[in-house]
């Protein structure tokens, strides 16, 4: 499998989120977990806290929506199952379909889901899950790289200055450095080109997403475009482009 963005096109990291418990595959609220927004904060430090077995938390989507993954980030290793449920309803019985990751690794863990349209998906422990920082839901778009793309790893640190009103100036000083990633794409269609507009215009500079280096294991960086991405047509329906991501480092 070719190199992957793995992104929230779906809104999940606005929707609603409602605790409760899932004992016998159903859904009924209760207010069982602590700091369940640590989930989508896009702070990889804070997490979710009082998730023993049996406990889920569920997304809201806001209307029945087709996602391909959830994206897990731990900040401990546990061989308790995370079992993922979906559904059309709030409350009652979850749709038969789930998916279970029964070993979650320190770090991003994508579990890949079956097609459908639904509306709630509950992410579910089968025993004391301590590290969850970070769960989120989309599709994933597999980039078409070919054998002459060029891909350029940085590593950079600096000061930034920040221009206030007037004449005052602020400075942040950056002693850890971090990576940014750049991706030439040297020969690409227009569908390729369409897709990977559809991707930037979601998620802007603004909204966080996975990149993953072979698609499937990683390495997974969790990063954020860093400049808007560049078309130039090289052929008819023949397009190359760069990709800027940044790491982020929290």
């Amino acid at each position: 499998m070719a190199a992957t963005i793995y992104y929230d096109n779906v809104e999940s990291y606005a929707a609603t989120l409602n605790d409760g418990s899932t004992g016998s595959s159903i859904f009924s609220d209760s207010n069982t977990l602590t700091n369940e927004e640590n989930a989508i904060d896009e702070d990889l430090t804070t997490v979710v806290g009082g998730w023993v077995s049996h406990e889920g938390l569920q997304f809201d989507l806001g209307s029945a929506t087709t996602v391909s993954f959830c994206a897990i980030y731990s900040t401990v290793a546990t061989g308790n199952d995370i079992t993922i449920y979906r559904d059309d309803a709030s409350s009652g019985p979850f749709d038969g379909t789930t998916k279970v990751l029964s070993n979650t690794a320190v770090g991003w863990n994508l579990i890949g889901l079956a097609s459908g349209d639904f509306r709630y998906f509950t992410v579910s422990a089968g025993g004391d899950l301590t590290g969850i920082s970070q769960i989120f839901f989309g599709n994933a778009l597999e980039l078409p790289i070919q054998p002459t793309a060029n891909v350029i790893t940085e590593h950079k640190f600096g000061t930034e200055e920040i221009k206030a009103h007037g004449s005052n100036r602020y400075y942040i000083n950056k002693h850890d450095n971090y990576k940014v990633l750049k991706l030439s794409l040297d020969h690409m269609t227009t569908a390729n080109k369409t897709s990977l507009l559809t991707f930037s215009n979601t998620v802007t500079n603004r909204k966080p997403f996975i990149y993953s280096e072979d698609g499937v294991t990683g390495p997974l960086h969790y990063v954020r475009l860093a400049a808007p991405l560049t078309f130039n047509q090289v052929a008819p329906d023949v397009w190359s482009c760069q990709v800027v991501m940044r790491q982020l480092i929290s």
